[in-house]
């Protein structure tokens, strides 16, 4: 089903970009994003679309790629990692974590666009200038509504080494659990601890 769009609003720097309007007046819901013709990861934030707005570095490339690795290879054969596909949390929310381990269910297929929020066992998010807010403080809020008991956050320091911040869900809220540099270190849910090699 495809849908008008419309442009920024007018001196926006950013006025060549189409935005989708919604489909009601109490905005997006979990669902649309299977029915209309959005573009490519498109990620449902309480009710509003948030689109790419630029491209990514070589530097958040690479994390998600050696770190991909990484836990391709520590996985057990009941857990899967995939990459930038959707968790359908509840009606308004829909996020698109870069990474995200879960348990391998039958009915998640080729024809898969989103998982249940009880299947994720950790969330992975590397931050860009672009998305620093929303990965420090909408994203996690989402996630702990969806109770996934671990949330990994991916940051640059000024070296451009990547510092991994680990948070575990207590209660209704993430707690610092480690943090550590160039290093990834998992006790769930399986146990990693793996250099990340990369030019930093």
């Amino acid at each position: 089903m495809s849908l008008g769009f419309g442009k920024a609003s007018e001196g926006d720097p950013m006025t060549d970009i189409l935005l989708p309007r919604p489909p009601r007046d109490s905005g997006w819901e979990s669902d649309d994003l299977d029915m209309y013709d959005l573009p490519d990861h498109v990620e449902l934030i309480y009710g509003a679309l948030q689109l790419m707005m630029s491209p990514q570095r070589t530097w958040h490339d690479e994390i998600m790629y050696r770190l991909r690795i990484i836990l391709d290879r520590a996985a057990p054969s009941d857990l899967r990692v995939r990459q930038e596909m959707t968790v359908r949390i509840n009606r308004k929310n829909r996020p698109e974590p870069d990474l995200l381990i879960l348990v391998d269910q039958p009915e998640y297929n080729r024809s898969t666009k989103w998982f249940r929020p009880e299947d994720v066992k950790l969330v992975v998010e590397v931050e860009s200038p672009e998305s620093e807010e929303r990965d420090r403080f909408l994203k996690p809020a989402i996630y702990a509504i969806g109770r996934i008991p671990n949330y990994l956050r991916i940051s640059e320091t000024d070296e451009g080494v990547p510092a991994l911040h680990l948070y575990r869900l207590e209660g209704n809220e993430y707690q610092l659990v480690s943090e550590e540099y160039g290093r990834i270190c998992l006790d769930e849910p399986f146990k990693v601890d793996a250099k990340l090699k990369g030019h930093w």
